[in-house]
């Protein structure tokens, strides 16, 4: 009776030791996946944001509008206030060739055109001198084919035959600088260079001396404070 006890419980316990072995789900191994001991592939790195779009062009440069009041210089009348000596400087003409132009005794006409030059000081205009171009000096009084007459402003380039006549002849006729820090001695502030015709406002970046003095067009050199509009003048000759 007692063995037969012993022999039940050993019985029973086999038989119970069976069921917890199987509960693993059909005697399956209970090891999960990658079972040879290494770690998991980290996940993927995220993607890298965009880059930022580039920034947008710097606008372009404020280019003021032509006066709507249009000024007629056919009565050839002051325009601005004296800031240089009329006639040409010591290192100007003096009756040498200057920049490809002679000084002529007998200044052949044929071809005669006007351009106005203007030449603003912090806004305030300043009268472009007479005599510019012109020697007076007896024996040897002559006029070179650019020059001026008065102090309106207006250029008259009078030749021979049609030819380039450009703005940095005026000025080395006249015998001053220009150049990106200095224009006839105004130094020392910013300088912007416009060129109008037939209407249109332009700013010349660079060159300066290259402009041409071409028939009613409107030279303006800003000096400094920005002026609000171009000056507009008129006259009844080229």
């Amino acid at each position: 009776m007692s063995s037969f006890s012993n022999h039940a419980r050993v019985a029973m316990v086999s038989a119970l030791l069976i069921q917890l072995t199987g509960c693993g789900g059909g005697g399956g191994s209970s090891t999960p996946p990658n079972s040879g001991g290494n770690p998991p592939a980290p996940a993927p790195a995220p993607a890298p944001p965009p880059p930022p779009p580039p920034p947008p062009p710097p606008p372009p440069p404020t280019v003021p509008p032509q006066s709507s009041v249009i000024v007629n210089l056919d009565d050839n009348h002051a325009v601005g206030t004296t800031h240089w000596s009329n006639g040409d400087t010591a290192t100007g003409g003096q009756g040498a060739t200057v920049e490809g132009l002679t000084c002529e005794t007998n200044l052949l006409e044929t071809y005669h055109v006007h351009t106005h030059l203007s030449i603003f000081l912090d806004g305030v205009a300043l009268a472009v001198p007479s005599n510019i171009g012109r020697v007076s000096m007896s024996p040897n009084a002559c006029f070179y084919s650019i020059h001026t007459h008065d102090l309106s402003g207006k250029i008259h380039v009078e030749a021979p035959a049609p030819g380039t006549f450009t703005l940095g002849q005026l000025f080395a006729i006249w015998g001053q600088p220009l150049e990106p820090d200095n224009v006839a001695g105004l130094t020392g502030k910013p300088i912007v260079v416009y060129s109008t015709d037939q209407g249109t406002v332009t700013q010349v970046a660079a060159d300066w001396k290259s402009i041409e003095l071409s028939t009613h067009k409107e030279i303006t050199i800003q000096v400094g404070t920005a002026i609000t509009e171009i000056p507009n003048f008129t006259w009844s000759a080229n």
